[in-house]
């Protein structure tokens, strides 16, 4: 069986970052979710719950790099109509977010905690399941499960697949960490077929500097980058 194939959904502004700044990859705060909640991608309950006893529970000590999990294995109109000013979509699997994860923050078994050089002791990772109330006592055992991995039913469009990555110390905080490294993790990009032309414009520049011979992606062909090429030109 094949694996589920994600997407990140991204705005011209983080395309710059992305493709122009170098800048691969971005990691939130659950902080950072809660304070986007009136946006279509932020939720001032992020990671926390509540319970059909009118217990609840909440989690915080975690960086996320949300996505969307696919139909197939380009993104239908629909999904590109899940995020407002969406002009690509990168397209990965989990595993090689994953691994992705795993080598650019040193995360290993084996290795002993004081010498990483980033303070995350694992990657965890699944499709998020939703729902307003869990009814589920809260354990230690699924305490996660239920707040990091579960969101409210009016964020269901959303198709989530999550990565979180929690912090070895208590309390740490770090709201929004960038990072650039090779991006080994993407598969294949795709611009957004309804584009505006004003958007368009700015992406072949974005796309073409970055091609220019001094980021991770000099040695890429534009289709190579972008599936459906066709779009920009």
């Amino acid at each position: 069986m094949s694996e589920v194939r994600i997407a990140r959904f991204v705005d011209m502004n983080a395309c710059r970052s992305i493709f122009s700044d170098y800048s691969t990859f971005v990691l939130r705060s659950s902080e950072y979710y809660r304070r986007q909640y009136e946006t279509d991608r932020g939720d001032k309950h992020e990671l926390q719950v509540r319970c059909t006893d009118r217990g609840s529970a909440e989690m915080s000590c975690f960086a996320l790099s949300c996505w969307t999990k696919l139909e197939g294995d380009e993104p239908t109109r629909d999904e590109w109509g899940i995020f407002r000013n969406s002009v690509v979509a990168i397209v990965s699997t989990p595993s090689k977010v994953c691994t992705f994860l795993e080598e650019a923050f040193e995360i290993r078994n084996d290795s002993v905690q004081n010498t990483r050089r980033y303070p995350f002791t694992s990657v965890e990772h699944k499709a998020v399941t939703y729902a307003d109330e869990v009814p589920e006592q809260i354990t230690p055992n699924n305490i996660m499960e239920m707040t990091v991995f579960t969101k409210r039913m009016k964020l269901e469009k959303q198709k989530e697949y999550r990565f979180a990555l929690p912090f070895s110390m208590v309390p740490h905080y770090i709201d929004t960490y960038i990072f650039a490294k090779k991006p080994d993790y993407m598969e294949t990009c795709f611009a957004n077929p309804d584009i505006r032309r004003e958007d368009k414009d700015v992406l072949r520049l974005i796309l073409l500097d970055a091609m220019a011979g001094y980021g991770h992606f000099s040695d890429k062909e534009l289709r190579e980058m972008i599936a459906n090429a066709n779009v920009l030109f």
